[in-house]
């Protein structure tokens, strides 16, 4: 059974305490984690961080986090400013944009 991530419009610095725990809430369980950042329109690097993180802590555990649908345009936007497209790998691509990268 999957679990379900839910992030609201903000994932900034300001309310990364929230993600954080979040996060650490949907590892106590098992099985897949489906994170929907449909509704994100600010996001900063903290954000970044964490959902590497929660990728890191999955995976040592034997499980998979994958996004509900590819990452919105101002993700995407962070992504590029931050540097992370150009040395993004296979699985990056794969989780932020569904092995799409984009235009």
């Amino acid at each position: 059974m999957e679990i379900q991530l839910q992030i609201g419009t903000s994932a900034t610095l300001r309310n990364a305490a929230d993600l954080r725990q979040q996060c650490l809430d949907v590892l106590e369980g098992s099985g897949p984690i489906i994170v929907d950042i449909g509704d994100v329109t600010d996001a900063d690097l903290s954000f970044v961080q964490t959902m590497h993180a929660l990728r890191d802590a999955a995976g040592q555990a034997d499980r998979q986090v994958r996004l509900r649908t590819p990452a919105p345009a101002p993700v995407a936007a962070l992504l590029e400013r931050a540097g992370f497209l150009s040395a993004a790998s296979p699985q990056d691509l794969d989780f932020w944009f569904h092995g799409e990268r984009p235009q």
